[in-house]
């Protein structure tokens, strides 16, 4: 399930202006971080540098998640400052989630936060297009025990269901 969050049509008309500006969609072709190629480049990070435009985003994704949430989730560079900001700003437990453990100290797949089964997480990216990600961020997550229920997006870009209710900001075809 995939589900746009709720914010006024000038408020999501503003951000996209505010994306065109400053150059986050780049057309030209790409490999894609799970296999394929694309004509076009979905670069949500470099709203990062832009702290108006990061606060705006965070806010915004905050808004989407359940109140229930006691920890937030992310992994990579397109996840993590989104999710270390929401954290910071709203006062919730941050997991850092690796694509592969550390070959030394621990071999851990979790930096931060390690959640338990108590917690309700809620796992953060800035694009999703196969879900692959996020699928792989939740099975390490609920190796802890703790519940997944759901994960918030910047930028849907792929139409993939997925078993968590998935909420995002706006599409890629948003950006065009």
């Amino acid at each position: 399930m995939s589900n746009r969050v709720d914010m006024s049509n000038e408020a999501k008309k503003k951000l996209i202006q505010k994306f065109k500006e400053i150059g986050v969609i780049k057309k030209e072709k790409v490999k894609l971080k799970h296999g394929g190629a694309s004509r076009f480049y979905v670069d949500v990070k470099k709203t990062y540098g832009y702290p108006d435009i990061l606060n705006e985003l965070c806010k915004r994704v905050y808004e989407g998640m359940p109140e229930t949430v006691s920890c937030i989730a992310a992994g990579g560079y397109g996840g993590l400052p989104l999710a270390s900001t929401i954290a910071l700003k709203y006062k919730l437990r941050l997991v850092l989630v690796r694509d592969k453990p550390k070959k030394h100290g621990r071999n851990a797949w979790i930096d931060g936060y390690v959640p338990n089964r108590k917690d309700k997480t809620w796992i953060v990216d800035d694009v999703l297009t196969t879900g692959k990600s996020i699928i792989q961020m939740a099975q390490i997550v609920r190796s802890t025990k703790a519940k997944v229920i759901g994960c918030g997006v910047v930028v849907r870009r792929g139409r993939r269901k997925l078993a968590i209710p998935c909420e995002y900001l706006m599409t890629a075809e948003d950006l065009m």
